[in-house]
């Protein structure tokens, strides 16, 4: 078995809004010291994939400047590792409308070496998996290509971009854009896929003015019979970023110590840049409850149910309750945080109220003084 890795890092996310609007969906800050996009890479590292290319488009500095060397993924390396591929797109907006076009940008990549299969992948689903028991079983299965997928639960109310119904080991039905039932199954953005047939299908698709992959490729392919779809179904914990409060209480939930069992396996660890810094402080007068705190803070206030970043200062007085708060932002003395989502470097006043409710948090923008 030989692959290759396409992570798309996704530009701008409408659900995500504020949070992507200067950052891909990649580079999104998750967890307290990690970036989305360390899970899915840290999970080719760990199955063996050794060249992985990262497509994007606009607003990746913040991704590069995470990425590095590469090292801490053990990919700054003379033969593969991994490659931020060049901009391209056809549609006069200057942006990509669909992974049709940013797997076009991907061709001279694909094409340079002989890897069997190539796995697709998003970045906005935080998971713990292994790739290759999913290679293993496209392998077998003879299928064209094998969508990753989780089983929907009875409070699956969110669109899906991909649904399917199975009959057996068959997939018997596919939607797109769809809120999935139970008994369903939804995709979690993943595929398998060889590396020929997907340069022949992009090549096609893209000199025909097509740009969608599930619907102008894995859609209509499969209600016209010209595709063998399997699926690989997840039993372990997965976790869809898709909006701004899926986001909020998936990084509260971190917090929990079976949710950071599933994902932070010492078989299949996620890996993460390394940043040397100090211990956080806590004051004398401090109160700190259930919460995931970073290094380098300095707290001196009270905080409940939160995450905080790295180099968070938490004055004397202050109060942070269901809180993200993200690297480099100050919340200075006497005042109050709740049901926020502090982005970077941004800083709350003295004696400010920033409150949010549980379902529609607060969002303070990156470098914002309030």
């Amino acid at each position: 078995m030989k692959a290759a890795g396409i992570i798309f890092s996704g530009m701008y996310n409408d659900g995500l809004d504020y949070l992507t609007r200067n950052r891909t969906v990649a580079s999104l800050p998750f967890g307290g010291r990690y970036r989305q996009i360390d899970f899915v890479l840290s999970n080719m590292v760990n199955s063996g994939i050794e060249r992985i290319g990262v497509i994007t488009k606009y607003n990746y500095q913040s991704l590069i400047d995470h990425l590095g060397s590469c090292q801490d993924w053990d990919l700054n390396r003379k033969r593969g590792g991994l490659t931020i591929l060049p901009p391209f797109a056809s549609s006069s907006s200057g942006g990509y409308r669909g992974k049709i076009e940013e797997l076009r940008a991907a061709l001279p990549f694909l094409s340079k070496h002989e890897d069997e299969y190539v796995v697709l992948s998003d970045t906005d689903t935080i998971c713990n998996i292994d790739i290759k028991k999913i290679i293993r079983q496209h392998e077998k299965s003879g299928k064209d290509i094998t969508i990753v997928v989780s089983e929907a639960t009875e409070n699956e109310n969110n669109i899906s971009e991909l649904v399917f119904d199975k009959d057996g080991d068959e997939v018997s039905a596919m939607y797109l854009n769809y809120a999935a039932s139970k008994g369903q199954y939804t995709s979690i953005g993943m595929y398998i896929i060889s590396r020929e047939l997907l340069i022949e299908k992009v090549s096609a698709l893209a000199s025909r003015g097509f740009y969608h992959l599930e619907r102008d490729f894995l859609q209509q392919e499969f209600n016209k019979g010209e595709l063998k779809v399997g699926i690989y179904c997840h039993d372990g914990l997965i976790m869809k970023n898709r909006n701004i409060l899926e986001y909020f209480n998936n990084s509260l939930a971190m917090k929990d110590e079976n949710v950071r069992n599933a994902i932070f396996r010492p078989s299949r660890p996620i890996y993460t840049t390394v940043r040397d810094e100090i211990p956080t402080y806590y004051g004398e007068d401090s109160s700190v409850t259930d919460c995931t705190v970073a290094d380098g803070c300095k707290i001196e206030g009270k905080v409940d149910n939160s995450v905080l970043f790295r180099k968070v200062v938490i004055e004397k007085n202050a109060v942070v309750r269901n809180c993200v708060i993200m690297a480099s932002c100050v919340i200075k003395e006497g005042a109050v945080v709740e049901n926020a989502i502090i982005d970077k470097e941004a800083t709350i006043s003295s004696l400010r109220r920033i409150v949010g409710a549980q379902t529609s948090p607060m969002i303070v923008q990156k470098g914002e003084i309030i």
